[in-house]
């Protein structure tokens, strides 16, 4: 006997302000991809970090897009850029592109298979794995930036 679903994609799993970091930027970029496509993710890309890494992230995020679109299961659901709820398809991506990111490829190559169909799984998670290191990269630099120098200026 089969069960009836009781969840949808955009239902809400968590609160943006919860989401820090990758996950974070992640969530940001698919909504403004979403909402306002390409010009509106590299306008929120160069608003978080400098030019350089913005267009590095924005091409591994035109590539990502470009392997979602012939082989996805069904289009996700996002909510609006500026709303304080993260749904279950936004979170599903965000925990993808982090797994792919920071190698652990068994995990995503499991979550990719969620989302679209076998052709695309390779080339999905190469690509999210592209966009999330450049997002982890552009969010080093700014955590190393915000550290302030020690008052003593001697080093050992």
């Amino acid at each position: 006997m089969k069960h009836a679903r009781t969840f949808t994609p955009d239902a809400p799993v968590a609160r943006i302000d919860e989401m820090t970091g990758l996950p974070g930027m992640v969530i940001a970029c698919l909504r403004q991809w979403n909402r306002g496509g390409a010009s509106a993710a590299l306008g929120l890309l160069r608003t978080q970090m400098a030019n350089a890494p913005a267009c590095a992230a924005f091409e591994a995020l035109q590539d990502l897009t470009e392997v979602l679109g012939p082989h996805i299961r069904r289009p996700l659901r996002c909510h609006a850029p500026q709303c304080r709820c993260v749904g279950l398809d936004e979170a599903a991506f965000a925990r993808f592109v982090e797994e792919a990111a920071l190698g652990e490829r068994e995990d995503a190559l499991m979550l990719a298979s969620l989302l679209v169909a076998p052709r695309g799984i390779m080339p999905l998670v190469d690509a999210a794995g592209r966009f999330g290191l450049a997002l982890h990269r552009a969010l080093l630099r700014q955590r190393a930036q915000s550290i302030p120098d020690p008052a003593n200026t001697t080093r050992h």
